[in-house]
């Protein structure tokens, strides 16, 4: 058994890495190029500017007048969120796919069915909204 894992190991360290490709070193220029577009003081400046509009839009607010507080106070809600379930109902391996960059994935089919659930305060009646939904995963392989 442990002559197995040494032959193995002597395969595995013969092997290399393959060549990068010839435009591997133009789209690494390309991107970073396109890093050094915007000016630092853009990006120092873009927080501030943040910070500027939620002073506009939530500082101009005054006090709420007598009007606001004499309003009625709200209802109770009709029905009120008890739970969600996330029920994984399939799960289908599509194999290899190589990505745009050349590095192998595995890709994944998975069927889910959300379930979120209400129940009303005055009735105790339970409302109940299935949603099924699937989902595609890109799982990277990595060969160590």
């Amino acid at each position: 058994m442990d002559d197995d894992f040494q032959e193995l190991e002597a395969e595995l360290s013969r092997l290399r890495p393959a060549p990068l490709g010839r435009d591997f070193a133009e789209r690494v220029e390309r991107g970073m190029a396109r890093r050094r577009a915007l000016p630092g003081w853009l990006w120092a400046a873009m927080p501030a500017a943040a910070a500027f509009a939620l002073i506009v839009v939530y500082g101009t607010r005054g006090p709420a007048g007598p009007a606001a507080q004499a309003s009625a106070p709200p209802a109770a809600p009709a029905f009120e969120p008890v739970g969600v379930r996330d029920i994984l109902v399939a799960s289908r391996d599509e194999g290899y796919v190589v990505l745009a960059d050349g590095w192998p994935a595995r890709r994944l089919l998975e069927a889910h069915v959300n379930t979120i659930m209400w129940r009303s305060p005055r009735s105790a009646a339970l409302l109940q909204w299935s949603v099924p939904r699937e989902e595609i995963r890109i799982v990277p392989v990595a060969f160590h």
